[in-house]
């Protein structure tokens, strides 16, 4: 048996409903369950999850982020149980294990009422939005995953300001500083007064710019039928060597100064208080 990072046992993430021992056992020799058993209880399967996530934001305060994780997304796969395909979002992998859970279990149907189902929405947009804040903690940060993540929630809360600042950072980080400005510009409509929302925002705006500069150069040199002189090639390298030394200031800027604003943001929320989503 696999063991959590936080030292608790790690039964949940793999069976959840603790079922497949029992469903193993009644399995005939065709692989069809000889009974079925009664539908997943979700309140039980809401409250177990609210659990965990509660248990992860514990770990995140304390800066225990692998264990903090861990913790969401065993919460994340007990809301999972209740979903008939998986859940938003969840294909492949995700949708074969919830059949083998359902499989073992023999379980009937699940049915959800409309307030189960916003309980549901609401704490899986909680968990992949603090397993987002979680990552922008790591010293290698997996930027693609942040963005994976922050795209769970805003499946679910398409106006979520802290989802839609966390995917634009983890755009600008990636280079791609069109997508980075299209959610950073949301974020500010959400959020007029961030003045880490903005910030990037100058950002992306001056990496942008400075991309485009080098496009234009590079173009330039393609199609100048001209030879330069030695002399003008030599100031045409220095310029392009500045070009590339102002852009890696602006990104050591994001790096290293705004890394501790990134953390921060990630971890504050609109009252100013050092919490994960409740």
């Amino acid at each position: 048996m696999a063991t959590s990072d936080d030292g608790g046992s790690d039964q949940t993430l793999s069976d959840p409903q603790g079922t497949a021992s029992n469903g193993l056992s009644d399995m005939g020799p065709s692989g069809a369950t000889a009974s079925r058993t009664k539908a997943v209880d979700p309140e039980e399967m809401i409250s177990k999850a609210t659990a965990h996530k509660e248990k992860g934001n514990e770990l995140y305060k304390q800066k225990k982020y692998k264990g903090a994780i861990g913790q969401y997304h065993r919460a994340l796969l007990y809301l999972k149980t209740l979903h008939k395909s998986g859940g938003p979002g969840d294909t492949g992998s995700t949708a074969l294990a919830m059949q083998q859970v359902a499989a073992l279990s023999g379980a009937e149907e699940t049915s959800t009422t409309s307030e189960q189902d916003t309980a549901i929405e609401d704490l899986e947009a909680n968990c992949y939005n603090n397993l987002a804040a979680c990552l922008l903690q790591e010293p290698e940060v997996k930027y693609a995953k942040v963005s994976s993540y922050c795209a769970q929630v805003l499946e679910r809360k398409p106006g979520n300001s802290k989802a839609l600042y966390r995917y634009g950072l983890a755009l600008y980080h990636s280079k791609d500083y069109d997508g980075a400005l299209s959610k950073l510009h949301q974020a500010l409509q959400q959020s007029p007064s961030d003045s880490n929302v903005k910030r990037y925002i100058k950002l992306s705006h001056e990496a942008l710019a400075k991309q485009v500069q080098r496009q234009r150069a590079m173009y330039k040199g393609m199609f100048d039928s001209s030879t330069p002189a030695s002399g003008d090639a030599q100031v045409g390298a220095g310029a392009s060597g500045g070009d590339k030394q102002e852009d890696d200031v602006v990104m050591a800027n994001a790096d290293g100064k705004g890394r501790k604003e990134e953390e921060d943001k990630s971890i504050i929320d609109s009252n100013g208080n050092n919490n994960a989503d409740a």
